[in-house]
């Protein structure tokens, strides 16, 4: 799977927790290397486990969920909307807009040197547009639907055009190899309901800036207590049926140990 260190060969570990004692309620590994698939299977696991020990399935009615960007997608935000769950989960420039975070000021100035997308001319008759040194970007791929929902069209500059422009450093983002061509992503349709823009708006309220760093208190020590106290620091089987077992072992261990702190008499409420 691809992951922020590379593709690997490995699964994802993902386990949601009670905030009040900390108790994984559901875990699964996917092998998947992005989280904005996650969350939905995640939620569906929870809610059969919740069934399981006699609670109705309005359990998680009105339940605040947080979870990091990663998780962040029309689809995550639209079941946390129709399992009727208060969710938290920031767009990529949450940080950005965060009132508490200086931008400096030569990043400012780099991010104006760039070009942007009415800087390049869109032909119509060759469906293609063109930079402002006048090189080609022709259509590449058919269109692809974003997690967040909306459908965009991808063109693409001539790799041999870019390599030698005197532009490149104020048009391609990426350094080195990954920065070969030059990308244009035209958005050409998108849901009636954007949940991406609804759920920046909500983390943007004074509710979603006290709630949301509330996460990595909940979340981060369960995490650090399998990965570093119980040393599962990597998976040691092979196949998803085996790993998910391995997974779940450790989560259970984690929840005797919680009970054990906290006594037998506590349950989920």
């Amino acid at each position: 799977m691809t992951t922020c260190h590379g593709t690997i060969q490995g699964y994802s570990g993902q386990a949601l927790i009670d905030a009040k004692h900390q108790i994984i309620v559901e875990g699964e590994v996917f092998g998947w290397g992005q989280d904005h698939h996650h969350l939905k299977p995640v939620v569906n696991g929870a809610q059969e486990n919740i069934k399981a020990i006699g609670k109705g399935d309005d359990y998680f009615t009105g339940a605040i969920l947080t979870a990091d960007t990663a998780y962040h997608s029309g689809e995550s935000i639209k079941k946390c909307e129709e399992e009727g769950i208060d969710a938290y989960i920031p767009d990529k420039d949450f940080q950005k807009r965060h009132p508490g975070l200086e931008v400096k000021k030569s990043s400012l100035a780099s991010r104006r040197r760039k070009f942007r997308l009415e800087d390049f001319r869109y032909d119509e008759t060759a469906d293609a547009y063109e930079c402002p040194i006048g090189k080609k970007l022709k259509r590449h791929t058919r269109s692809q639907r974003s997690p967040w929902g909306t459908v965009y069209q991808t063109y693409r500059a001539d790799k041999g055009d870019c390599e030698v422009c005197t532009q490149r450093e104020g048009c391609i983002s990426k350094k080195g190899t990954k920065g070969k061509r030059k990308y244009l992503f035209i958005p050409i349709e998108s849901e009636s309901r954007n949940y991406s823009q609804a759920m920046g708006a909500k983390m943007d309220t004074e509710r979603g800036r006290m709630i949301y760093p509330h996460r990595m208190k909940i979340i981060e020590p369960v995490f650090a207590n399998i990965r570093t106290q119980k040393r599962l620091d990597r998976f040691t089987l092979r196949g998803k049926i085996k790993v998910n077992i391995q997974w779940l072992l450790y989560c259970m261990v984690h929840n005797i140990e919680k009970i054990v702190h906290f006594g037998p008499e506590f349950a989920v409420g």
